[in-house]
């Protein structure tokens, strides 16, 4: 991803390792976050604890102290536009109910705390939309893989590609604020993108259908209560 939008913007990259290019720190650190957010024209927030798994007391700093700081930051220095990563995990509960299309419209349902947290920052970025009028644009990333490694992680695949467009849209559309689902054109009903499509202009090109005649049919199970609804939203976001 970071390739494809060098080639638009200059980008300033975070990470609490360091490497080439990379102002190294921590965005559970408000001074830091308004340090590295200073002189940007939008923030694109990626940085979180993918782990589904986590409980809440290791998902609380990095997945919603940072998005707070993040968004503070933001107000404080100017920034007009934030976008932050969320996940379908958010929307995961309405897969365990036996949903087999889920819009972006239905009401969020997250399958686990790591989910939760995920609504918990979406409704932040609700808030500072309204209340310091930001723009937040928060994206339900599925999995974004090479290809889809099972049949059942097929309708939430979300392509390299395909993400630097959904990014991009976001960075550009004149929304307020908004709740979209990350996914591919994927030939598959599960994870409509309708409004991510009218409203950010994203126009996914990639179907996980390709490999659909080349991936095994399912993963090997885990002790995960919630392994099923892992494989089919995917647990990388």
């Amino acid at each position: 991803m970071l390739s494809g939008l060098g080639a638009a913007y200059t980008l300033r990259l975070t990470d609490r390792r360091p490497s080439p290019g990379v102002v190294v720190g921590d965005l559970c650190d408000a001074g830091f976050a308004r340090r590295v957010c200073a002189g940007v024209d939008a923030v694109v927030h990626l940085a979180a604890d993918p782990d589904p798994d986590q409980p809440w007391q290791q998902l609380c700093d990095p997945n919603a102290t940072a998005v707070v700081n993040v968004l503070d930051a933001a107000v404080a220095v100017g920034v007009p536009r934030v976008v932050l990563a969320s996940s379908l995990h958010a929307m995961g509960g309405h897969v365990d109910a036996g949903q087999t299309e889920i819009g972006e419209d239905m009401p969020p349902y997250p399958c686990c705390t790591y989910g939760a947290v995920k609504v918990l920052a979406e409704n932040v970025g609700r808030l500072y939309a309204d209340v310091h009028r930001l723009r937040v644009v928060c994206l339900r990333l599925g999995g974004v893989l090479d290809q889809p490694p099972a049949r059942s992680w097929l309708p939430g695949w979300l392509s390299g590609p395909d993400l630097i467009r959904l990014v991009t849209a976001a960075l550009t559309a004149e929304v307020r604020y908004g709740t979209y689902h990350g996914v591919s054109a994927n030939s598959f009903p599960t994870w409509r993108n309708d409004r991510a499509r009218t409203e950010l202009g994203y126009e996914p090109l990639d179907d996980a259908a390709t490999y659909a005649g080349q991936v095994p049919d399912d993963l090997t199970e885990t002790s995960s209560h919630h392994a099923g609804v892992r494989q089919r939203i995917l647990h990388l976001t």
